[in-house]
């Protein structure tokens, strides 16, 4: 991915973690060597919300070895998805902040968790309920935004620069500057239902939103020059390559030297 121009690369332990010490280290001296941005997406398998002590206690351990592959490959970010509502809004996310008050007694290293903005109204993980977890927890929990996600979770109104902006200021007046300084992005288009997610979409497939060219617009208003956009795409590479591609073209367009605008992508 290097070798393409790609400078950031999230490992995928949505499956489980099985990377090995060693294999983690040699990923942390190959990514140094290369200027490559590390990050690892937890487990899917987990539900930080859950009021079932056996599930909870479960979701934490995946989430600590994630974690602690983490500080072993030099990752920036832990990326999770804090689960499901279940019977109780307020009780699912009294559990993920009790949650990560337990990751925080065990955590090794300088890796944040990362949550995620969800595409499924049954999950945990508005805009407004990542934000306000981030700002109780300074230095240890940053907000993830998943723009497909929130065009799935907005029933459609991911659509503009405003938009766009409002996540950026939202998150900002929340959470303070910090949340933008090096924001963390996935980024597909969506296909929704009203209960939101069904699917992603790669970046060229016509009729689904949001549109990258849109977003990077957005970023690039709000004065943001250090930001990573990980493709969540079937084109993986390509895709990676159009965002910032696209960056560079709005750069020159916008008469931003690239030496001041070095976007991640």
């Amino acid at each position: 991915m290097a070798k393409e121009g790609l400078n950031a690369y999230e490992y995928e332990a949505v499956r489980g973690v099985k990377l090995s010490s060693s294999d983690a280290k040699k990923m942390k001296e190959l990514a140094e060597a290369l200027d490559v941005k590390l990050s690892i997406h937890a487990p899917y398998y987990v539900n930080l919300g859950s009021q079932d002590e056996s599930i909870w206690e479960e979701s934490l351990n995946r989430v600590r070895a994630a974690m602690e592959a983490a500080e072993l490959m030099g990752a920036t970010v832990v990326v999770v998805h804090p689960g499901y509502y279940g019977n109780s809004r307020q009780k699912a996310l009294e559990r993920v902040e009790k949650a990560i008050k337990e990751l925080e007694k065990t955590r090794g290293g300088q890796e944040k968790i990362g949550l995620e903005t969800m595409g499924r109204l049954a999950q945990i993980g508005s805009l407004e309920e990542v934000a306000s977890i981030s700002s109780k927890f300074p230095g240890l929990v940053v907000p993830v935004v998943d723009w497909a996600h929130l065009e799935a979770r907005s029933q459609g109104r991911m659509r503009t620069e405003e938009d766009a902006l409002a996540v950026l200021r939202f998150l900002r007046d929340q959470i303070g500057t910090r949340a933008l300084e090096h924001l963390h992005c996935h980024f597909s288009k969506m296909e929704f239902s009203a209960r939101g997610e069904i699917r992603h979409h790669d970046l060229g497939d016509a009729g689904f939103y949001p549109d990258f060219s849109t977003v990077a617009r957005a970023v690039m208003r709000a004065g943001l020059h250090s930001i990573t956009f990980i493709a969540e795409t079937a084109a993986l590479d390509k895709d990676a390559l159009l965002m910032k591609e696209t960056f560079a073209k709005l750069a020159e367009e916008e008469g931003i030297a690239r030496t001041r605008w070095r976007p991640v992508a």
